[in-house]
């Protein structure tokens, strides 16, 4: 039984519905662990919810047109995480309909695993999860991809987002990039030369910038 069909268990207070969406079932932002048992919501879940649930206002559209034009639509999301997103897009749009399919791209396995836990518990029968980076999962995953995502993939793993998502001619890429830790630290390492030696360097003065 998908957890959109399970009835509310608690009654919530209404600066927590006023951050759900019509519909959103409160049984798997339990099962998520965003909202509390009884039906809570701390700063840093209402900033997650706030945030995921404002990119399923531009990713669904994106979902509609694909599965108007083939028939059927696939959604690749790479560094997962605990797949908040792939959770709560599966509940919002998948499970309304009998196509498309959500594949979680995640390095770390115990974070993939308890996913795939999850999803099983949930009826999300179309919700698939690979324990590797983007580039290890490239031969895993479907030739047919429509959509591309990454919620703050760690480091460079964005990049591999974007190289992916252009190798399979994705038809929509929609990031929200990390911090780039390793270009950054790079950066860093060399900046007193670079700014002695190119004017270039000029762009990356101010953290800002960088």
């Amino acid at each position: 039984m998908a957890a959109s069909s399970r009835p509310n268990p608690v009654a919530l207070a209404p600066d927590v519905l006023a951050e759900l969406h019509p519909g959103q079932s409160v049984a798997l932002l339990q099962a998520l662990h965003i909202l509390t048992r009884d039906g809570r919501l701390n700063q840093d879940s209402r900033r997650k919810l706030k945030q995921v649930n404002h990119l399923l206002q531009f990713i669904e559209p994106l979902l509609q047109q694909a599965l108007q034009a083939r028939g059927d639509v696939t959604l690749v999301d790479h560094g997962a995480g605990k797949s908040y997103l792939g959770f709560l897009l599966y509940d919002r749009f998948f499970a309304q309909r009998a196509q498309g399919a959500v594949w979680g791209v995640e390095a770390r396995a115990e974070l993939v695993l308890r996913a795939a836990d999850l999803a099983q518990r949930l009826g999300f029968v179309r919700m698939h999860f690979v324990a590797a980076t983007v580039r290890e999962a490239m031969a895993t995953l479907p030739p047919a991809v429509d959509v591309v995502t990454a919620l703050h993939a760690c480091d460079t793993a964005t990049d591999d987002a974007i190289d992916f998502a252009l190798q399979r001619q994705a038809g929509a890429i929609v990031l929200v990039p990390c911090c780039q830790a390793e270009v950054a630290a790079a950066l860093r390492r060399h900046k007193a030369l670079q700014l002695a030696s190119t004017p270039l360097a000029e762009l990356w003065r101010h953290p800002l910038h960088t």
